[in-house]
């Protein structure tokens, strides 16, 4: 049995073609939006909630997991090296996959290593700070900005998410509950909309629409802050979707 652990456009792919091959694939998710997502489009076994290191473990032996291919988002680091952990108690095979990371560059472009440091970089900026990170950190950058009236932050349209930002105090006029893929287009307009001086988001590649975030930024010549990827040394890594399926083939010979 193969498990993957997706919740990510990029695991419903791997677990489509896999599916392709056999039908002896659970996909799992952290969230209920993740497994409806994937749902849409993938006819084999999903299932969902967060599950911690212990959770894991018993998962991959209660069903006889013998291969799990992390394919989780980019800023998934907890999930991933708690895959990391139980296959290496289990004796499961893993692999990693790491959508490629984003090219851009520039003098707009401030990179940054964490939240925090986001957040600290955007302390220093005036004006309307534009947040396209998610709900789940949006504190961190948050706790160093002290005028949060100014911030307005983009999340998914549901209610775990929108409950999140009310908790950290921001109020109904600063957020923006929409689900994505956002155009160039569209960023440009939500950012000119709001009269944004800067914005903050995650290097999340191609699939998480940073191109379009950052190029939206760069026509209205604002200052663009983008998070790095968490340092993670990957076992069994792979940046190609072909060259994984291949290799997943290999162990099932």
């Amino acid at each position: 049995m193969i498990l993957i652990l997706g919740g990510t456009s990029d695991a419903t792919a791997i677990a489509k073609a896999l599916y392709e091959l056999t039908d002896k694939i659970i996909v799992s998710t952290a969230t209920e939006y993740g497994f409806q997502a994937t749902d849409k489009e993938f006819r084999g076994e999903i299932i969902w909630g967060r599950k911690d290191l212990n959770a894991l473990t018993a998962l991959l032996r209660d069903r006889g997991i013998h291969t799990l291919i992390d394919a989780t988002h980019p800023f998934a680091g907890d999930v991933s090296e708690n895959a990391i952990k139980a296959c290496g108690l289990t004796g499961v095979a893993y692999i990693r996959y790491e959508r490629p990371a984003s090219e851009a560059d520039g003098q707009h472009i401030r990179l940054c290593d964490t939240y925090e440091d986001a957040g600290e970089a955007a302390e220093r900026e005036t004006g309307t700070v534009f947040i396209t990170t998610g709900s789940r950190h949006a504190g961190k950058i948050l706790s160093c900005i002290s005028d949060q009236s100014r911030v307005r932050v983009r999340i998914l349209p549901v209610s775990e998410s929108i409950l999140e930002i009310e908790r950290l105090g921001l109020k109904a006029e600063q957020i923006i509950a929409m689900k994505g893929p956002f155009s160039e287009e569209m960023n440009y307009l939500m950012m000119k909309e709001c009269q944004a001086a800067v914005m903050i988001c995650k290097d999340s590649g191609a699939q998480g629409g940073t191109e379009e975030k950052i190029k939206a930024a760069r026509r209205l010549g604002i200052k663009a802050i983008m998070i790095r990827r968490p340092a993670i040394e990957y076992p069994n890594r792979y940046g190609s979707i072909s060259e994984l399926l291949q290799e997943v083939g290999k162990r099932r010979t």
